[in-house]
């Protein structure tokens, strides 16, 4: 089950990504060895596979647009990058010129859509840090067209002697050089507990489940950690 002991308000969570917004994307790549590009990218290559045209989609918690900019090779006639953090944003402006891409300043748990808006709603490595994730799944129900897509990426919380070595590296290493390279005081010691304390990837899927999602593929990206989970509206 999901813990509670992380602060996830949205003032925390803004504040902490503004802060780490200059050298996020450098962080992210190194702590993964650039793997991480690796998963966003099969994303694209699965819906090109299923022959899944998305005309219009949201890339909710879209950071500094890494996902975002995968997601402009499918060709859609529009998308939409949300996050509530102002300087992912502005990275993601200087990082992404291209006129189908609209970014906006956007709450998961209150999406200023109207209903039935997207073909794909998609969130890379940001479902674990919203405060109120069901009230958000339906928000992204909502917002989906009849036969659209949700599909997340993240990181959930694992077991095993696996799991417990590499928590020894993502609890400790990563925060000592992670929160010095971006000078936040916190922000990597943050990101190990909002993993810990997340869903399992079964709870997880048994929480979409719940809120009127379908799993229709599921992946194991790293270690039963990473995960990527393709859902449909049911």
């Amino acid at each position: 089950m999901e813990h509670t002991t992380t602060d996830k308000s949205k003032e925390k969570i803004q504040a902490m990504f503004d802060e780490i917004a200059p050298t996020y994307d450098k962080l992210n790549h190194l702590f993964t060895l650039k793997i991480d590009i690796k998963w966003r990218r099969e994303i694209v290559k699965y819906l090109i596979g299923k022959k899944f045209h998305a005309a219009d989609i949201l890339d909710l918690a879209s950071g500094t647009g890494d996902l975002t900019a995968e997601l402009l090779t499918l060709d859609p006639k529009k998308i939409i990058a949300a996050d509530i953090s102002d300087k992912m944003l502005e990275v993601q402006r200087a990082k992404i010129k291209d006129t189908r891409l609209q970014l906006v300043n956007a709450d998961s748990s209150q999406l200023p859509f109207e209903d039935d808006s997207f073909d794909l709603v998609t969130i890379g490595f940001g479902i674990r840090n919203f405060e109120l994730i069901e009230k958000s799944l339906n928000e992204i129900r909502r917002v989906l067209k009849r036969g659209g897509k949700l599909i997340i990426l993240e990181m959930f919380k694992g077991s095993g002697i696996k799991t417990k070595i590499f928590n020894l590296y993502f609890g400790k290493v990563m925060p000592f050089f992670g929160n010095r390279i971006s000078k936040s005081k916190y922000a990597y010691s943050y990101l190990f507990k909002s993993v810990d304390g997340f869903y399992s990837v079964k709870d997880f899927i048994n929480l979409c489940q719940s809120n009127g999602f379908k799993v229709e593929y599921s992946k194991n990206n790293f270690l039963g950690i990473v995960n990527t989970i393709v859902f449909e509206v049911s």
